[in-house]
């Protein structure tokens, strides 16, 4: 079994409402999340691989999307946080990305030898979105038609130890990242998770295992999707957890 490791790279810092983050919770009612923004760096594969673009936080201030513009506060650059593990964008072979809003693709010019692992799904929903109401994050057109992409369509194996699960239900295309590690597989989840959708609390732990996303194309399928991540990973990686901005590695 191959045994990578996965390096957080956090960028930057977010709040927004609790609603945003985990669908009709009551018990939530007046709360604030914080998210973090990352790419993810996978040491011990043949090629260079990271995990979605990462943003800055300047281009979410201008970007005005409701939900993820206020309170957002600068980590680092995506060439310091690469520059750690002795990289740039460019020395980057694959870059497989979860799902195409704008907070997890809007770099992707700056890896200009890479190929950009896409599910077709995901592809086809970013080029026909649902009105801004619906989905207020779509990706960019000139980034859909500029990017070197490889597509596929469902579960798909990139190398030893590196796999990619079909997890829809965040966006109909979203892609998951199972990892093998020396303390078993590691899942980055693609519905844009932190811990507060995977601790329950105890008033509603008889009706579910799991609390769906805030933002999501299908909360049934949303939810479908993380039992499924849940019953395969040894180690859940939620993707906008922001206790991992201080973390180096994973396992640690």
């Amino acid at each position: 079994m191959a045994e990578h490791i996965i390096h957080p790279i956090p960028m930057m810092l977010l709040m927004r409402s609790i609603h945003e983050q985990v669908y009709r919770v009551g018990a939530y009612v007046g709360q604030v999340a914080i998210d973090c923004v990352y790419l993810w760096y996978i040491e011990g594969t043949k090629q260079n691989i990271v995990v979605d673009t990462g943003m800055t936080a300047e281009m979410l201030k201008n970007a005005n999307v409701p939900g993820l513009s206020t309170g957002v506060i600068h980590i680092q650059t995506l060439e310091e946080g690469l520059g750690k593990y002795g990289l740039k964008p460019e020395d980057i072979d694959l870059v497989i990305i979860t799902h195409c809003h704008v907070d997890h693709i809007p770099l992707a010019h700056k890896f200009r030898n890479a190929k950009f692992l896409v599910q077709q799904a995901e592809l086809d929903y970013h080029r026909t979105p649902p009105p801004a109401p619906v989905d207020p994050r779509p990706c960019p057109k000139e980034v859909l038609d500029t990017l070197n992409w490889e597509v596929v369509n469902g579960d798909y194996q990139i190398e030893e130890g590196i796999k990619v699960l079909l997890t829809p239900g965040h966006t109909p295309g979203g892609q998951s990242v199972a990892v093998d590690t020396a303390k078993g597989v590691a899942i980055l989840d693609s519905l844009c998770t932190t811990d507060a959708n995977w601790d329950v609390p105890p008033s509603l732990e008889e009706r579910m295992e799991v609390l769906c996303p805030g933002v999501h194309s299908d909360p049934a399928q949303a939810y479908e999707s993380l039992i499924r991540v849940k019953e395969m990973a040894d180690i859940r990686v939620p993707i906008h957890e922001p206790r991992f901005a201080w973390i180096d590695r994973i396992p640690d």
